[in-house]
């Protein structure tokens, strides 16, 4: 029987434009992105919160979300039409039942040009997984526990966590996976990675 090699190819067609034109375009962006910073401004506010979420849902699923802050410069009107097309793509990732809970926290970053960490959000989600498959723990309560046991209270493994106005101290990798599955909280992580870092080592570790 012979062997049939199928391909696919594709072409994308991007116009490249003069130096004048470019600066011409970014120029009127700037121009457009300072009005809208400038009357936000004289209202009052000192930024802009969005919170990343589908326009749509069925079957009343759990979401989701990711909070987006963005500065009062000229930026603010590209961002914004960035967050509209963030919520398009979480809509269709929705329809195709592939909304990963760090789809909208990656968007944020992106979104707040924050960049990405040096370890996949990704990474963090399949040894989660692993972990809870692995000690057989079906609820969230049950995982806290399980890592609190694991940590055998070092600090450097624990995180201040809020909840309805109340702190907590959390096992590290357990308050990671809430920040990012519930971006629409007064938590964050740290801007240089380390706390995502650390949970993806601590998890490799209890995975072995």
């Amino acid at each position: 029987m012979a062997n049939i090699e199928i391909t696919e190819s594709d072409e994308v067609s991007i116009a490249n434009l003069s130096q004048e034109n470019w600066d011409k375009k970014l120029s009127a962006a700037k121009k457009e992105g300072a009005r809208i910073a400038n009357r936000l401004h004289t209202r009052g506010h000192a930024f802009q919160v969005k919170i990343l979420a589908p326009r749509e849902v069925g079957g009343n699923p759990s979401i989701p979300l990711a909070a987006v802050k963005i500065g009062l410069d000229w930026r603010i009107g590209a961002k914004m039409e960035m967050v509209e097309s963030a919520r398009d793509m979480l809509t269709k990732a929705h329809m195709l039942d592939s909304l990963s809970p760090a789809f909208p926290a990656v968007l944020a970053s992106i979104i707040e040009g924050k960049g990405l960490y040096e370890h996949g959000i990704g990474e963090f989600f399949l040894l989660y997984g692993k972990f809870e498959q692995r000690f057989e723990l079906s609820k969230g309560a049950d995982t806290r526990d399980k890592m609190m046991e694991l940590i055998h209270g070092e600090e450097r493994y624990m995180k201040q966590y809020e909840e309805r106005g109340e702190k907590r101290r959390e096992p590290l990798p357990y308050a990671v996976r809430n920040i990012l599955s519930h971006g629409n909280n007064p938590n964050t992580l740290d801007q240089e990675g380390n706390d995502l870092r650390t949970s993806i080592e601590l998890l490799r570790k209890w995975n072995r």
